[in-house]
């Protein structure tokens, strides 16, 4: 396997690890929520979403309690308020309070009958997970009138009610309709999902927003559908033989994401209760509420300061949550607000074109192509989550994937890193073994090689110890084999030293050639540069093997004498072999040449040729020209010096 398949390998395995790591710990999420945070904050800032305009809230809130704080305590404010929005024809009435207990019989009487007469009346429940509540038969039959038997379409995972903290019979048995009220916080508490749906035994409560809006559409919730983890169908009345459907996107507890509006202060033009109230003794103030109401829906809530009813938001640390309600309401009604979480084949398939595009960003050629890419991987899938946040309403599922996407850019480069630190310690190692050490770091870092086999003009030399073979016959592999190491080592250190080439050792011999370095870094020596660097590398070995003679005589008794030949001319050389088994090397009728020179060159001396001889300039002791014959050449004499032993012995 090539090292860009395993980088592409490894990379994409990474890739998956890390992707699964953050999907399985939750990082995930932990980020996505804080990125929706951050986006809700920019939204509610910039202009958030406008308030359906058929809603109108009622507040009772701290003035209205200074108020009308008798009047609060026994009810009869309630009676009031709920008579004069009948009265004004107001098209549901929706009380976002908890009358558990009736009180002094008188109050409440008013209270029922303003509720019954008023036929619209949509009033509140608070549902108990745990099992907090014991029903009596009438309050059971009440509440079975509000269930909703829907069609569920796959496992649901809808949280069930314990119990169920009602109205008192009388009141509740007034309401058109019941809704609950819960409101329940993520894990860090703040309030960002509201539960649509309660299971009580074969039924569903609604959500109190949710109960208003299908009284409204007159939505039938026996057709109503739920695809949990998907959305929530309400089905509205045929307009011209067409069925149209509100979609909310819910998750697989039936939770919807809240589309708020605004900032609490800011969110909507509020009604103080005790206007409302005024209406029913003051004619002018009944002119004033009569045309804005008539045809609305009011919901009316506590916002007072000392009640409980309030949490954080992710842009407000207060907010009284009766606003959430009127958010919920707003939304179903508008039909087009909802905000929706991107789905489990999103992910996979956002994962998937991730994987992918990072393989291909891996193979860019150079590094700043690689990071380049991974740029633009990183602003694509950005601006689609901006994208699909900005106009569709979908929260961004963004921090895994980007986790993801970083982690596996930051594996890649490193991977890519260490394998381009593999093959260049590979090819220093290959180089190593021909050229000397500062030769191959000039070589790495100039990146100018070039090993395919070219017809060059080099200077070749061949060394070989006289009488070895006979010498070895009888001593230990470990002698042999120390001494050839330590002479070799010498002899190489000589060849680099002068910028040659160390092709091969054969045996006790060696050859070596000159004259290649230009074809590597970039600029071709002449002629005479390479004979000139030969010819001192040559006297050089001479004069070493005389000291290492010296050394090694009484160690391993050996006579050590060597013979050097040497020839220029035209030879092939580069990467040359078989498939499976390929050195550097030279080859060619001058490299035999060379190697006649070496068989005939005088014990302890240099024999070159006359091409050789003719480059290398008056600088060298060379003897005066004489003629051989030499194996393969017997047609003629081959024009020859030498180089004395004397000349090393004096």
């Amino acid at each position: 396997m090539s090292h860009i398949s395993r980088q592409f390998l490894l990379g994409g395995l990474g890739f998956m690890v890390i992707s699964l790591a953050l999907l399985g710990s939750g990082l995930g999420d932990t980020g996505d929520r804080a990125l929706f945070d951050t986006l809700m904050r920019l939204r509610i800032k910039h202009g958030g979403l406008a308030m359906n305009p058929l809603i109108s809230p009622v507040d009772l809130n701290d003035q209205t309690l200074r108020t009308l704080q008798e009047k609060v305590d026994t009810r009869e404010a309630f009676a009031d308020l709920v008579t004069v929005l009948s009265g004004f024809n107001a098209s549901q009435l929706v009380l976002d309070f908890l009358f558990q207990f009736p009180k002094a019989e008188a109050d409440d009487t008013l209270f029922v009958e303003a509720a019954r007469d008023a036929e619209n009346l949509i009033m509140a429940v608070l549902v108990m997970e745990d099992d907090g509540s014991d029903l009596s038969p009438a309050e059971r039959r009440i509440l079975e009138k509000s269930l909703w038997h829907i069609t569920l379409k796959g496992k649901s995972l809808v949280p069930k009610a314990g119990g169920v903290i009602m109205p008192f019979p009388a009141l509740a048995e007034a309401a058109l309709h019941l809704g609950h009220i819960n409101e329940t916080p993520d894990s860090d508490g703040i309030f960002r999902r509201v539960p649509l749906l309660y299971q009580w035994e074969d039924g569903y409560i609604p959500s109190l927003p949710l109960a208003a809006a299908a009284q409204y559409w007159e939505i039938d919730p026996n057709r109503v559908i739920l695809y949990p983890g998907k959305e929530l169908v309400l089905p509205l009345p045929l307009f011209d033989d067409e069925a149209e459907y509100i979609r909310i996107p819910v998750d697989e507890q039936c939770r919807m994401l809240i589309p708020y509006v605004k900032t609490w202060a800011d969110s909507y033009d509020r009604i103080p209760l005790e206007r409302i109230t005024a209406a029913k003794y003051d004619a002018a103030a009944a002119e004033t509420y009569r045309k804005g109401l008539t045809g609305q829906i009011a919901l009316a809530a506590e916002v007072t300061t000392t009640q409980k009813d309030v949490g954080p938001t992710a842009f407000e640390g207060i907010y009284p949550l009766s606003g959430i309600h009127v958010a919920v309401l707003s939304s179903i009604l508008s039909g087009d607000s909802f905000i929706a979480e991107s789905g489990r084949l999103y992910q996979g398939l956002a994962l998937l074109i991730l994987f992918l595009t990072m393989l291909v960003a891996q193979s860019a050629g150079t590094d700043l192509g690689f990071h380049l890419r991974f740029l633009g991987l990183f602003i694509l899938f950005t601006a689609i989550n901006g994208i699909r946040w900005q106009f569709f309403h979908i929260t961004p599922w963004y921090t895994a994937g980007l986790g993801a996407l970083i982690c596996s850019w930051g594996l890649a480069f490193a991977l890519r890193l260490f394998f381009r630190y593999h093959e260049q310690s590979l090819l220093e190692n290959a180089l190593s073994r021909y050229f000397h050490h500062d030769l191959v770091s000039k070589i790495i870092k100039e990146g100018k090689v070039d090993l395919t086999p070219a017809y060059k003009e080099l200077t070749i030399l061949f060394s070989d110890i006289s009488s070895f073979t006979k010498w070895s016959s009888d001593k230990e592999p470990e002698v042999v084999h120390g001494f050839l190491s330590c002479f070799h080592s010498a002899m190489a250190d000589i060849i680099f030293a002068h910028q040659g080439t160390v092709d091969k050792f054969i045996g006790d011999g060696m050859l070596a050639f000159f004259g290649d370095h230009g074809g590597v870094l970039g600029a071709d020596p002449t002629a005479s540069t390479h004979v000139r660097q030969c010819l001192e590398a040559a006297m050089e070995m001479q004069r070493k093997a005389r000291e290492i003679a010296a050394e090694w005589k009484s160690r391993i008794n050996i006579n050590l004498h060597i013979r050097i030949g040497i020839n220029t001319g035209k030879v092939i050389v580069g990467n040359l072999g078989a498939e499976n088994r390929i050195e550097y090397t030279v080859i060619g009728a001058a490299v035999n040449l060379a190697q006649r020179m070496e068989s005939n060159a005088p014990l302890g001396g240099i024999l070159l040729t006359g091409e050789t001889r003719r480059l290398a300039g008056d600088d060298f002791p060379i003897s005066a020209k004489r003629g051989i014959f030499v194996k393969g050449y017997d047609e003629h004499e081959i024009e020859v010096y030498d180089i004395g032993a004397e000349t090393f012995d004096s």
